[in-house]
């Protein structure tokens, strides 16, 4: 072991920090710069979900802190109303996100950027600390290497746009740290309180961080601990401490999981498989630079790639004979759990709290970067002096890995040459660099921080390279238009509450972007009742979102859609989609029927509509419409029955009259057997795209829809109505109903599908008009049923409204979230549930009735008092602490940096 103390010695050198903050930093700046994100350019840091979902979670948080805390507990803007915890706790929880306040507007995505940047930093600078440590004998070279590796690792590159998961990314050095203190029995307080601020950051990426803890306590234990004693006694402290944590985090926990109950935690997974997700060998070719595309983020391997140096770090441990057996043994188990977790069905879902992730497939990979970082920063003191014969041998696993990947290539879309020949190159330089570590070259350790730097840098660049990111122009212009028309509404109407529907959509969760109540969510925590009760009423839902894009006139007036936002503009009047130059709305739906809402007023790129059919928050109605029996796949007929349930009339009115006989055209196809309505065409010419016509002649001018089956693929279809091409949402599970014609009295409607595939089944296609003059008087009547809301907060709402003998139930579209609590007459009572979505009550008496809603988040107020209680005994600690190890210093980080 030549020269080992040049490699050991620890200097007071600060630099080290700096370079591990600074490099993460500038990275992800510059990269965006160089791609002229806004204010250079027109482009921006929004790709995938982080345009879709969290810059509108962003925007939400900022209104909720600045104006409306109590949406912090429940958001009508939440779809049609859901609770709030959960999502702050999955999405909104960073301290850091108080740093998107300095973003005013549109501008909110250059503070994400500049989130992304700040939080890749810290992984490399907290890393930095933990390897600091004096006992881990780190020269500051290797110091700054490493935690820059771990600063910019796959992991963190490919998930800079999932925000919300960097948190505990960056904060689990510190964790670790705070457990090396705890062995030494200093800064007991620490361990609680970071992981405690990890589980509050982000309770799911906070679960992965205590599942490592473990594995890392064993290891950490193995190398000091020599008797069952020390082992138990380690254990102990190890057990209370975390348990400590998660009390002092309780306040948001216990929510959360109550949150998790009624969300995301119906989906889990009850029947273990012990099998393979896939050939371990395809993780080969994860270990080359670059290896990410597009379709990795649906499905794909771990993304676990971390320098060539670190892999090689990671073999020399194992074959390192100064470690003592103990703890390599132990080492090897935990290695041989975490690869094995990487395609083992039962170990993956255990890492995701036994749910199979939607998209970006093995989110707990960057303990796997980490662990191979600390058994190389464990065995880099220990490097005896190597042959390059030696040398020679450390080349095999690059070989093996280079090989594969090279004889695989044609198969693997997210590897291209250049990667392997880079690839190559740094494995031959980082072999070098090992064999010539004890030479005494000057240049050395320049070399060694050089090339770790390029390398995890080059694994950045190739893989943000593979994505597409949307323009600030699409953003803000749609952002901006939206505003003033929901500003405008809200000039119009001063109302406690209503809900706009529109007919355009940027994403799912406009109405969180620009503070109005509509019908879309798209959020991992969202409550299943929702999508299923869209399911039954013909509107598109999935698991976790909803879209309020194929409403009728019945689901407008239930659901209290009082204004609707009709676009002026759409992509077929364009000749270019250049929205600079050309602003639109992002047209998602097509509804003629509009034609019935009196037009409130125009804006440059939207007509604000009025509802004169809309139902208030509550109403009174038959209690029949408790007892509603779902009709599956019949969304139309479900809509006309609930509205005879709701009136109660005696004599069962129709108000979807089904048009039997289309005339149905085609061209360039042909279909088995007789031109029935539905059924499978299929394409003559393979050359010449194929249509299928169906027309009738509009008797009345009431609104004509038509229902589309669940297996329709409207992404390969374009939708002609009228030989206009019109918009359809292309993701739903259950039929929907489609808005087809209004006010077309004496005329031909047509409605064409177009394709290029070899064939196409409408499967539930039928046609239907609505009885306009039979709804506006059911309409009416439930309309003089309906109560007044008094005062509203969004956990809070106060309204009153009569009963009678033939409308005895008080029915409201306040969804059913546990939690709400209610005073009837100032007397609380317990809710039913309508349509298995929404709060309902049934008086004991007819009469004018009082009612008061509150809610208040399961397991808030035991949460809370669980905290209290551990805020106690964590002070507690502190001051035994104190008196034990007197005099103590402010900050272990400020104890560590003066020392050196």
């Amino acid at each position: 072991m030549r020269n080992q103390y040049r490699h050991s010695r620890v200097t007071p050198a600060r630099w080290p920090l700096v370079w591990s903050f600074l490099v993460p930093f500038l990275f992800i700046l510059g990269y965006f710069a160089i791609l002229k994100a806004w204010p250079l350019g027109n482009q921006s840091v929004m790709t995938v979900d982080l345009g879709q979902q969290y810059i509108d979670f962003f925007a939400y948080f900022k209104k909720t802190l600045a104006s409306h805390p109590e949406t912090f507990f429940y958001s009508f803007s939440k779809g049609l109303g859901g609770e709030m915890v959960g999502t702050f706790a999955y999405y909104l929880m960073s301290p850091l996100n108080f740093l998107l306040f300095l973003f005013p507007g549109t501008s909110l995505s250059v503070g994400v950027w500049l989130l992304m940047a700040v939080k890749l930093g810290l992984a490399g600078l907290f890393a930095c600390l933990y390897l600091r440590v004096p006992k881990r004998r780190l020269a500051p070279v290797a110091q700054a290497a490493f935690a820059t590796a771990y600063g910019l690792c796959a992991y963190l590159i490919v998930n800079h746009y999932n925000v919300m998961w960097l948190d505990g990314v960056y904060l689990l050095p510190l964790v670790l740290l705070s457990l090396d203190w705890q062995r030494e029995n200093r800064y007991l307080w620490a361990y609680p309180l970071l992981l405690a601020i990890t589980f509050i950051t982000n309770y799911y990426i906070g679960y992965m961080v205590a599942l490592f803890l473990v594995l890392y306590w064993f290891w950490y234990q193995s190398q000091f601990a020599q008797t069952w004693a020390q082992w138990w006694r380690g254990a102990g402290r190890f057990a209370w401490t975390s348990l400590l944590g998660a009390g002092l985090s309780l306040f948001m926990l216990l929510p959360t999981f109550f949150a998790l109950t009624d969300s995301k935690g119906t989906y889990t997974v009850r029947a273990i498989h012990w099998q393979f997700e896939y050939n371990p060998l395809k993780l080969l070719p994860k270990m080359v630079s670059g290896a990410y595309s597009f379709d990795q983020m649906s499905s794909g391997q771990a993304n676990i790639y971390t320098t060539m140096i670190i892999g090689l770090g990671v073999i020399l441990y194992f074959c390192n004979r100064w470690l003592p057996w103990r703890e390599k043994i132990v080492a090897g188990l935990v290695s041989l759990f975490l690869v094995a977790s990487l395609f083992v069905e039962p170990l993956d879902l255990l890492w995701h709290g036994f749910q199979f992730p939607v998209w970006y497939p093995y989110r707990f990979s960057f303990v796997v970067s980490l662990w191979a970082i600390l058994l190389t920063a464990r065995v880099w003191p220990l490097l005896p002096h190597f042959s390059w014969r030696q040398g020679l041998l450390m080349a095999i696993p690059g070989v093996i890995v280079i090989g594969y990947s090279t004889v695989q290539l044609a198969n693997l879309e997210f590897i291209h040459p250049f990667a392997l020949i880079v690839t190559a190159m740094f494995a031959v330089a980082s072999i070098a660099l090992v064999v010539a570590h004890d030479r005494q070259w000057r240049w050395w350790p320049a070399a060694l921080l050089i090339l770790v730097s390029v390398d995890i840098i080059t694994n950045g660049v190739l893989s943000l390279n593979q994505l597409s990111y949307i323009s600030q122009s699409d953003y803000a212009n749609y952002t901006n238009n939206l505003q003033a028309a929901v500003d405008a509404v809200k000039q119009e109407n001063h109302s406690p509450f209503y809900r706009i529907g529109k007919t355009f959509e940027r994403t799912k969760d406009d109405a969180m972007q620009t503070d109005f109540f509509g019908g879309s969510h798209f959020n991992s925590m969202m409550e299943p009742r929702q999508p299923k009760l869209y399911d039954e009423l013909g509107l598109p839902a999935g698991d976790g979102q909803i879209s309020y894009t194929n409403g009728t006139m019945i689901t407008d007036a239930l659901l209290d859609m009082q204004y609707y936002l009709q676009d002026t503009k759409s992509y077929s009047v364009l000749q270019d989609h250049n929205l600079a130059a050309n602003p639109i709305m992002f047209p998602n739906a097509y509804r003629p029927d509009l034609a019935f809402y009196p037009t409130q007023k125009k804006l440059t790129l939207t007509t604000i509509h009025k509802n004169p059919y809309a139902l208030p928050l509550v109403f009174s109605g038959s209690s029949r419409a408790l007892h509603h029996t779902q009709l599956p796949n019949y969304p139309l007929s479900e809509q006309e029955a609930l509205w005879n349930e709701l009136t109660g009339n005696k004599n069962w009115q129709n108000l979807f009259i089904p048009l039997l006989h289309p005339t149905i055209t085609t061209t360039n196809t042909r279909q088995d057997g007789e031109n029935n309505v539905s059924g499978t065409y299929y394409r003559r010419n393979k050359e010449k795209e194929a249509t299928v016509t169906y027309s009738f002649i509009a008797t009345t001018n009431d609104p004509f829809y038509v229902t589309f089956g669940a297996n329709l693929p409207v992404k390969d279809l374009t939708i002609r109505v009228n030989n206009r091409e019109v918009k359809q949402y292309d993701t739903f599970r259950s039929p929907v109903a489609f808005n087809l014609a209004a006010r077309q009295a004496g005329r031909r409607v047509t409605l064409s599908f177009t394709f290029n595939s070899d064939s196409v089944t409408f499967d539930g296609l039928a046609f239907y008009r609505l009885d306009m003059a039979q709804f506006v008087k059911m309409d009416r009547q439930l309309q003089q049923q309906g109560g007044t809301v008094t005062g509203f907060k969004q956990n809070q709402i106060q309204a009153t409204v009569n009963t009678t003998k033939k409308a005895p139930t008080i029915y409201t579209t306040i969804p059913a979230s546990p939690g709400w609590q209610l005073l009837l007459d100032g007397q609380p009572v317990k809710t039913k549930e309508f349509l298995k979505s929404f709060l309902a009550v049934t008086p004991k008496k007819a009469g004018r009735h009082t009612l008061s809603f509150r809610y208040v988040a399961p397991g808030w107020r035991v949460g809370v008092t669980g905290s209290l209680l551990s805020l106690i005994l964590w002070l507690l600690v502190i001051v035994l602490s104190r008196r034990r190890h007197s005099p103590i210093v402010s900050s272990p980080f400020e104890s560590s940096l003066t020392r050196w």
